[in-house]
């Protein structure tokens, strides 16, 4: 694997995608940077995040973004159209007709026990009105994207229907070599490679690299930056001072049109913070999760713990943004339940008793083993409970 596959840790899924080394359709691991859930909540998946694809029979790789799979996004049907005559058809919906071409169905009038009749209109205004010799079949209830009059924002995974060739098939990948094209596995498994209507403005690799470069001209670290592009992949490799720098760094690059996603390999000067620092700091702006855990990975904070409110996350990055970290990466569960029942804040120690449900937790940190021992009689006094959870961390 390629050294960019130490970026992307986590196993994300697996896919069929076009093997361009096999020229054939494989079995692709998929690997993300970030934990990522694509079944449920898929509107928090964020676009344009890259993924590692790996070709699971010859370890070939190719990097696609998260907005480039259709069954990653949270309306999969946005944008698409319907054949004629496949679906159960709703007034709005774009069909394409084969007379008529790409249309818009106006009306559906359904009469109880007769079959619907549909009004069309083309894309001169004109009326058509038609009636369904028979009712399609569950089978057959299903999406299309025009091709090539809707290919700009095609993803692996739609159905299409080319409307020149007028034949079905699903996209199996995609290319960005010079300009976009559209790997498409017509019916009967005929494999081709369809290129997408070149937009006046298409921006190649190279004016990518030179627009990314002239963005980031006024950082004060600019002279340790270099920046290229791979089909329209930006690889961004840079010393920077603090975390707070490398969220300026995506901010400015994510503002680059056509790039489909970027690569960050940061190196940060060398620093001596530890777990207990990041956990200090976390309390010190007013950031206490239940069940909090702290760990630290070649300058990278994994995060993992138990929390009430959904700025929580946000508060976390706020806090942190002024240390010398690479990524902060967090796996934080959201509890309504969670109800602080006293807060105590001394100069050798700080305790906040919660419940959550029917259990009642300790967090926050003391000088020594004996305090934490001692520190469930408070939570006692405060909870008139006997059985506490003690996450106390012991901090000299």
């Amino acid at each position: 694997m390629s050294t960019d596959a130490s970026l992307f840790s986590l196993h994300f899924w697996d896919a069929e995608i076009f093997c361009e080394s096999c020229q054939v359709i494989r079995v692709f691991k998929i690997f993300s940077q970030e934990k990522y859930d694509k079944h449920y909540g898929k509107s928090d998946i964020p676009p344009n995040k890259p993924l590692y694809c790996k070709c699971v029979k010859c370890e070939g790789w190719t990097i696609y973004a998260t907005n480039e799979f259709a069954e990653l996004q949270e309306e999969p049907t946005m944008g698409l159209c319907k054949i004629w005559g496949m679906a159960s058809l709703e007034a709005g919906d774009l069909v394409y007709h084969p007379h008529e071409k790409l249309c818009t169905v106006e009306t559906v009038n359904r009469i109880s026990g007769a079959l619907p009749e549909i009004t069309l209109k083309n894309k001169n205004d004109e009326k058509i009105e038609i009636k369904l010799e028979a009712l399609p079949s569950y089978e057959q209830s299903t999406f299309y994207r025009l091709i090539p009059q809707s290919d700009d924002n095609a993803r692996i995974g739609d159905r299409v229907y080319h409307t020149e060739t007028h034949r079905t098939g699903k996209i199996v990948g995609l290319e960005f070599n010079g300009g976009k094209a559209l790997v498409i596995e017509f019916e009967p498994n005929v494999i081709e490679a369809c290129h997408c209507q070149i937009n006046d403005h298409y921006l190649t690799d190279n004016m990518l690299e030179l627009n990314a470069k002239w963005r980031c001209r006024n950082l004060p670290y600019s002279h340790n930056l270099q920046i290229t592009s791979k089909s329209k992949v930006l690889f961004i490799n840079c010393l920077l001072p603090s975390l707070n720098a490398v969220y300026e760094m995506e901010k400015i690059i994510t503002s680059i049109p056509q790039a489909r996603c970027f690569l960050m390999h940061v190196f940060l000067e060398q620093s001596s913070i530890t777990e207990t620092d990041v956990y200090k700091e976390l309390l010190r702006k007013y950031v206490c999760l239940c069940r909090c855990k702290v760990e630290l990975k070649s300058q990278e904070v994994y995060i993992t713990g138990i929390h009430n409110s959904k700025e929580t996350s946000k508060s976390i990055y706020n806090a942190l943004k002024r240390f010398p970290l690479k990524k902060i990466h967090l796996d934080l569960r959201m509890r309504p339940d969670v109800k602080i029942i006293k807060t105590l804040n001394e100069r050798d120690w700080f305790i906040k008793i919660s419940k959550i449900g029917n259990d009642v937790h300790m967090d926050g940190w003391v000088r020594s083993e004996k305090q934490k021992k001692r520190a469930k009689w408070i939570a006692f006094f405060y909870s008139f409970k006997l059985k506490v959870e003690n996450n106390l961390w012991v901090i000299n």
